[in-house]
């Protein structure tokens, strides 16, 4: 068998390691500029806080409370649901526990209710969103939109339902929130060791709307929220972590003795604490005050955008990839497909050499 010529040979590594680096950019030539790995996200920042008995609530009527929003005509009111009744109520509790007003919802057929959050709409009115998320377990589900009530007086307020649904099948919700200064909604998923946030359009209609995937979470939640300055607020399985909007990284874990396995949890408007429930009846709501360095632990003095388009009649669902990619990144990945090439290559050349010298 005859060896292909030295100037094949170096024909054949002259053009690979041409092609190496356009696909790599100058990773291997020691430019300092690319050469340059992608700096890694700060870890979060982990905080030991007390949990302090907040209040108990009064009304036997609110015998096992679920999830708990602070309001925005009423900022000390916190709103909650519950159902002793066997119907479901939604309550107007003070910062001790007390009832100051209790409604019924009409307007629809409302069974059992999970989840409450709160948003502007685009013309400045404050309302509230309630719904059971396990209907999401068939794909599709029902948030009803009520208007928040200007004055605390008790008595029935009529509800709008809007129709969702899953592009991917079905999901158990864990948690409602809104984001207040886009007036966005999602539901993050509940799920044993991760979760998925799902947007609402920008704009409900009358029609099935569709959800929009934006992203995947490592860690599951059983609770979520916003403050007022956009950051976000979770609560999981086993503490409170804070990210600095809807698609940022957890910069913030905050641990706590209060258990985590209650169902009612909200974050005051002032956004400096949160408010979660113990299990089972007649519970006591817990408060854990949020370090001060939680807003500068994530990176953001000032609301971030969540980067998310509004879906109306005139636009299509976008596609959001989760927080998983290409192993290395794309500079990993472009130099392993830089190899891969390079083989590819100097295998073609070197059979060329052999075709010439033969």
């Amino acid at each position: 068998m005859r060896a292909h010529s030295p100037r094949a040979r170096r024909l054949a590594a002259g053009s690979a390691v041409a092609a190496l680096v356009v696909l790599t950019g100058p990773v291997l030539t020691g430019a300092p500029a690319a050469a340059a790995p992608t700096p890694k996200p700060s870890p979060a920042v982990t905080s030991t806080v007390p949990a302090t008995a907040a209040f108990r609530a009064a009304d036997p009527r609110l015998s096992a409370p679920v999830d708990l929003v602070a309001g925005v005509l009423h900022p000390e009111i916190w709103w909650t649901i519950g159902s002793a009744s066997g119907r479901p109520l939604l309550f107007a509790l003070d910062a001790r526990g007390r009832t100051r007003a209790a409604y019924t919802l009409a307007g629809a057929t409302i069974g059992r209710l999970s989840a409450v959050t709160i948003v502007k709409n685009g013309a400045g009115e404050s309302g509230l969103f309630v719904g059971n998320l396990d209907e999401g377990r068939a794909g599709s589900l029902t948030l009803y939109r009520v208007a928040e009530p200007a004055a605390l007086t008790g008595g029935t307020l009529q509800v709008k339902p809007f129709r969702l649904r899953y592009p991917d099948g079905g999901h158990q919700g864990g948690a409602l929130l809104a984001d207040p200064a886009e007036s966005r909604v999602y539901i993050i998923t509940k799920g044993d060791t991760a979760a998925a946030v799902f947007a609402l359009p920008g704009v409900l209609g009358p029609q099935l709307n569709a959800l929009t995937r934006l992203r995947t979470l490592s860690f599951p939640v059983r609770g979520a929220e916003f403050t007022r300055d956009g950051h976000v607020v979770l609560k999981t399985t086993r503490d409170v972590r804070v990210l600095g909007g809807i698609r940022e990284k957890v910069g913030q874990v905050v641990r706590t003795a209060a258990k985590m396995t209650g169902t009612a949890f909200g974050v005051s408007a002032d956004g400096r604490r949160v408010v979660m429930a113990d299990p089972g009846t007649r519970p006591v709501f817990r408060s854990v005050t949020l370090p001060s360095g939680a807003a500068s632990a994530t990176g953001a003095g000032e609301p971030k955008p969540s980067g998310t388009m509004p879906i109306n009649d005139q636009s299509s669902p976008v596609s959001f990839p989760s927080e998983s990619g290409p192993p290395g990144g794309l500079l990993g990945t472009g130099a392993l497909i830089g190899l891969v090439l390079l083989g590819l290559l100097g295998g073609f050349f070197y059979v060329r050499g052999r075709q010439r010298s033969g």
